[in-house]
């Protein structure tokens, strides 16, 4: 049976070079204040880590109760949350990004799934879908085992409500000097002083990605991975064993940014060639057309997915549908169905994939006769 608790909640934002976004930090914790049904309400304080960009002291709201803490030097990110935490008055806190979003039912619908729990974790959307999907199992990612293993399965912090009482000396008192993996290691703290992370089902918190945030800089999230290891060693929080699967897990990271970074390449190379042909009258819907196709379905409904897609419809060539393994977990204008599920009527196929497209070729195969294209393939032809 899940209990509400009526503990004050606080959710504490540094604030960086974000003036711009307060207005919006205000009503999203008003609006969490509505629909929540604890008594004694919402605190929202603003920790600003910039000294040269002052942060009014006299805003207000009928609502919740706003604390403004101005900075003579610039801390970090975790220095701002640590000190926000020193002022809250909350049992639960939040520690949201300045620009990331909370839904209205965040507090209230958190609160009522923490039980016995130090935690409450969220499902959450992240560029535009839902981040947890078949590659990435929420029931199977959120554990000490996959933390230790193989990375940080939390996107931010913001999706994490937790009891303040549950928050580490090993986290608070070991302020990290390159930003990005403060959050993971207060999360791997947390695992090892045994707290528990209740699972939340409900989609209440979104991630806004931008060119700037830390989590795209590889080579600051690999030099905060390593700077995380040496505080998790010098203060003993794993046994030897644990620190060698942790360790092994910041090569494993590296591997995956390696191979992630490849195919971003790839990617660019697919995009790039698109549009040159494109300016040069020549696009993929042409030559579509003149292999007499008018109907044609996208595996993938990724980034070239969606481009292709738009492409398409200038050429007045229908797609029909997308083919994604994560289909159940995307919300897009045109149907999306896993494989098993899709229908069959198209002229052809197309894999907009820029990867292992032909063993996903040979998977196509066994259900569709219809002409089966890589985008790479048609790119190279035109």
């Amino acid at each position: 049976m899940e209990k509400t608790y009526n503990g004050r909640v606080s959710i504490i934002v540094p604030i960086y070079q974000g003036k711009k976004y307060i207005p919006k930090l205000i009503k999203m914790a008003e609006m969490c204040q509505e629909k929540a049904q604890n008594q004694q309400g919402i605190e929202l304080i603003l920790s600003n880590d910039d000294p040269h960009e002052k942060i009014e002291e006299s805003l207000f709201s009928d609502t919740i109760t706003i604390h403004i803490l101005n900075t003579e030097i610039n801390r970090g990110i975790q220095a701002a949350r640590i000190r926000g935490l020193e002022a809250a008055n909350g049992d639960f806190v939040v520690f949201l990004d300045q620009d990331d979003i909370l839904y209205p039912d965040y507090i209230n619908s958190q609160l009522s799934h923490l039980g016995d729990a130090d935690t409450a974790v969220c499902r959450c959307i992240h560029e535009n879908q839902q981040f947890y999907n078949a590659d990435r199992k929420f029931e199977e990612v959120i554990s000490k085992g996959y933390m230790m293993q193989k990375g940080n399965p939390i996107i931010s912090a913001g999706q994490v409500l937790i009891r303040r009482t549950s928050v580490p000396k090993v986290w608070t008192e070991n302020i990290m000097k390159t930003n990005c993996a403060d959050d993971y290691l207060l999360w791997l703290c947390m695992m090892a002083q045994g707290a528990k992370f209740a699972l939340n089902q409900d989609i209440l918190f979104e991630h806004v990605v931008h060119g700037n945030n830390l989590s795209l800089d590889s080579r600051r999230e690999l030099s905060s991975l390593e700077e995380m290891c040496d505080i998790l060693s010098q203060n003993s929080v794993f046994d030897e064993r644990g620190m060698k699967q942790i360790r092994s897990m910041c090569q494993h990271v590296l591997s995956e940014r390696i191979g992630l970074l490849e195919k971003f390449r790839e990617m660019f190379f697919v995009l790039n060639k698109m549009a040159v042909c494109k300016e040069a009258g020549y696009t993929v819907g042409k030559y579509l057309q003149s292999q007499g196709i008018h109907r044609v379905c996208i595996y993938g409904a990724g980034y070239i997915g969606k481009r292709l897609a738009g492409e398409l419809k200038e050429c007045n060539i229908e797609t029909a549908f997308f083919i994604d393994r994560n289909a159940h977990y995307l919300t897009e204008e045109i149907p999306v169905y896993r494989l098993e599920e899709a229908p069959k009527e198209v002229d052809a196929v197309i894999i907009s994939l820029v990867q292992n497209y032909d063993s996903v070729r040979n998977e196509l195969r066994t259900k569709y006769k219809t002409k089966i294209y890589a985008i790479r393939e048609i790119i190279e032809a035109i």
